[in-house]
């Protein structure tokens, strides 16, 4: 097996990885597989015909080829610089990737593997949500702080939807009336109507949002909190926020199943994922899978859950019916409110309070790890 490599100023080529296969006989407890993908895997996306899941792996700016059957990787594409998010859309066999370096968005063809096009967007590309029904593709640029709208047939940019301070991961409603943006720096999720452009909906959530999901059955959107542990419930029409769910820690990976039934969040801090009920807010089990997840995807097919793990530079694949729940104990203060404190900063004399220093603190960790 490939060594893993090690990135130099953050770059790594996809050449490093050439040869690199999947682990036979995963270490991760009740995993069908545990294949080694590119550096720094942030999420996947599965095409249920070709029997394929596409692995962003930002760190060597590529998108690789994962069979479903084999287990193993049949191909990689080299695309922008730091590949965050993607979608796939069944009716075109196009991947969309969300290049948040080079401030564009890769179109690849999943037949022929090649590059149809590049399109720019604003600064910092870091979440995309296909609308496949009414043809759009919604980008969230986290640097400009905008959702850039793109026809997903002609694959021209319509214009932009309004975000606020490090607006990433965005979310499609019901019926695609409504675009659900989450805004890291910013502590807030917005709802924005995509015929007006008018935001309907603000919700306060600190703790970094970083991911979204939305359960069409519910009219619900839930949001993933960093630095909270939480995940927040809101009522995509009324804008109300509906409280919050408690997870692992450093949730930064969010999907809600087709169904709306299930929900699947990548705990970043611990290598889990947590499984919920959608309807009651129930954590149901916390699954082991590989070191730093984030990004979930599940099989149509199968049943088996995908993890992308950023931190071991794997795919876990998981039958949720024998995964094997995590049994590690939880801290006694972790999930509990700082108490409220003020320290100066050393370089402005400014008092800052228990958030600021809290969310400073976790960004410089949380960044620093990758």
């Amino acid at each position: 097996m490939t060594p893993k490599p090690t990135a130099e100023s953050g770059e790594v080529s996809a050449s490093s990885f050439e040869g690199a296969a999947c682990y036979i006989g995963p270490r991760v407890p009740g995993a069908v597989a545990e294949i080694t993908t590119g550096f720094d895997p942030e999420g996947a996306v599965v095409d249920p015909s070709r029997r394929l899941a596409y692995v962003t792996a930002s760190r060597s700016h590529e998108i690789t080829f994962v069979d479903l059957e084999s287990f193993e990787v049949t191909g990689r594409v080299e695309v922008g610089r730091e590949p965050i998010d993607s979608a796939f859309d069944e009716r075109t066999s196009r991947i969309f990737t969300a290049n948040s370096r080079s401030d564009s968005v890769s179109v690849i063809d999943a037949g022929t593997r090649a590059i149809e096009a590049t399109i720019e967007v604003p600064m910092y590309p870091s979440g995309v949500a296909l609308d496949a029904d009414n043809r759009r593709l919604y980008v969230g640029c986290s640097g400009g702080c905008v959702v850039a709208v793109i026809d997903a047939d002609t694959l021209e940019t319509l214009g932009t939807l309004p975000g606020e301070l490090g607006c990433g991961a965005v979310a499609v409603g019901p019926g695609g009336r409504r675009l659900v943006v989450s805004n890291f720096m910013a502590g807030s999720v917005t709802i924005v109507d995509t015929a007006s452009g008018e935001v309907t909906g603000r919700v306060e959530v600190g703790g970094a949002p970083c991911a979204v999901g939305v359960s069409h059955k519910l009219g619900h959107a839930f949001v993933a909190n960093s630095v909270a542990d939480t995940v927040t419930r809101i009522d995509i029409e009324t804008g109300e926020a509906l409280g919050d769910l408690t997870t692992g820690r450093a949730p930064v990976g969010l999907l809600v199943s087709d169904d709306g039934e299930r929900m699947y969040v990548g705990n970043r801090g611990e290598g889990t994922v947590s499984v919920i009920d959608t309807v009651s807010g129930v954590e149901l089990t916390r699954l082991h899978v590989g070191e730093g997840p984030a990004g979930c995807v599940v099989d149509p097919v199968t049943g088996w859950l995908l993890v992308s793990n950023a931190g071991s530079n794997t795919l876990t694949v998981l039958d949720l019916r024998s995964a094997r729940a995590a049994s590690a104990e939880r801290h006694p203060l972790i999930g509990r409110k700082l108490p409220a404190f003020e320290l100066p900063d050393m370089r402005t004399g400014k008092l800052r309070r228990s958030r600021e220093w809290s969310e400073r603190l976790y960004i410089l960790s949380f960044f620093a790890s990758w």
